[in-house]
C-alpha cells in the first residue's frame, strides 16, 4: 500500500513540475501565440504599404466668373453648362464646392466662378 501511495505522490509531482515549467505543451503554445502574433503584424505592415492616394485631376482647373443676372438660379444656370447626358445635380454641387457656397442661393449682381470648358 505504502508503494502505491508512493508512486501517485511522485506522479502529482512529476504532472505539477511539468505544467509550472511549461512542458511541451506550453512551449508549443507559446510558439503558436509568437507566429500569430507575427502574422498579424505582417498583414498590418502590408496594409500600410498598400494604401491608395487620393486621385485627382491632373493641372489646374480652367475657370472664369459669372455675374448672376435677376431671376437665376444655381439650377438654371448649372443645367445651361451642363453637358446632355450628365446629372445637373452633380454640376450644382460642384459649383456650389468651387465657390464655397452653403445653399444653392443666389442674388442678383452675385459673382460666382464657374469652369471654363
Amino acid at each position: 500500500m505504502r508503494v502505491v501511495a508512493v508512486r501517485r505522490a511522485e506522479r502529482r509531482n512529476a504532472i505539477a513540475s511539468a505544467s509550472v515549467e511549461g512542458g511541451k505543451g506550453g512551449r508549443l503554445c507559446g510558439r503558436l501565440i509568437a507566429g500569430l502574433l507575427a502574422l498579424v503584424m505582417a498583414c498590418a505592415g502590408l496594409a500600410a504599404w498598400t494604401v491608395q492616394p487620393a486621385q485627382s485631376e491632373p493641372g489646374a482647373m480652367r475657370v472664369t466668373s459669372y455675374i448672376v443676372r435677376p431671376g437665376d438660379t444655381l439650377w438654371l444656370y448649372a443645367s445651361r453648362i451642363t453637358p446632355a447626358g450628365q446629372d445637373v445635380s452633380q454640376t450644382v454641387d460642384r459649383l456650389m464646392a468651387l465657390n464655397g457656397l452653403e445653399s444653392s442661393s443666389l442674388r442678383a449682381g452675385q459673382r460666382i466662378i464657374v469652369p471654363a470648358e
